[in-house]
């Protein structure tokens, strides 16, 4: 689809932006509204493909990780930081991408690059758990066990609400979703298992998996508030 295409869509993508970003800082904050407000404003922004990609070309194959964390930190900022937008002074969109230009990507380069520099793998940096996301639970019974993940991103994750986890899915592979691998994921299957199920390559299902855990984490955590 080329720029003309999308064009004429941009008003409106802009109006319903706008409306969820006002309707999230009119509910008070941690509230259930506030979250839901700002979840359905997260799933249309990444579906948008108007998110931008500052440097592509620079930093090689660690371009991807970079970017991953970068936009985390941008999702997280949104959902504890939308009192921050002013609609006076510009479009959600265009808010959102300078903070990821001018701010986070530079932050996640910073912090990827020293630790390479360092002799580290890249793919050992910035990875998460799904069991990660407990921390933010405060009900976490057994801090010497892992703990298991609350029943809430669970139900996140099986009823995906937006769709989002279920059309995030390995190139060709429909049935390779994030939603899917997640859930198995909890139910004890293994990678040989998930590999031989949908006949593909243990790193590409892992590498999948951890991209969206990165994209999805602050989503994800609003369900634990």
């Amino acid at each position: 689809m080329n720029q003309s295409d999308e064009s004429p869509d941009m008003p409106q993508l802009d109006d319903r932006l706008r409306q969820l970003a006002i309707a999230a800082q009119n509910h008070p904050q941690d509230s259930p509204a506030r979250q839901r407000a700002l979840t359905v404003l997260i799933g249309v922004m990444l579906r948008s493909g108007k998110l931008c990609r500052p440097r592509r070309g620079q930093f090689q194959m660690l371009y991807e990780e970079i970017y991953a964390e970068a936009l985390q930190r941008l999702l997280l900022f949104i959902c504890e930081r939308i009192d921050a937008y002013d609609r006076q002074k510009g479009e959600v969109l265009q808010w959102v991408n300078f903070l990821l230009s001018q701010r986070f990507f530079i932050e996640a380069s910073r912090d990827f690059l020293p630790a390479v520099y360092k002799g580290m793998d890249a793919r050992a940096v910035k990875h998460l758990t799904l069991e990660s996301l407990d921390k933010y639970n405060p009900h976490e019974l057994n801090p010497q066990l892992t703990p298991p993940l609350s029943q809430e991103v669970k139900d996140c994750l099986a009823e995906d609400p937006e769709g989002l986890f279920a059309q995030a899915y390995v190139a060709d592979h429909p049935a390779a979703s994030f939603q899917h691998l997640a859930l198995k994921r909890l139910e004890g299957y293994s990678w040989q298992d998930l590999s031989i199920e949908l006949d593909i390559a243990i790193p590409t299902l892992s590498s999948f998996y951890q991209r969206c855990l990165t994209r999805f984490a602050p989503i994800l955590k609003t369900y634990l508030l």
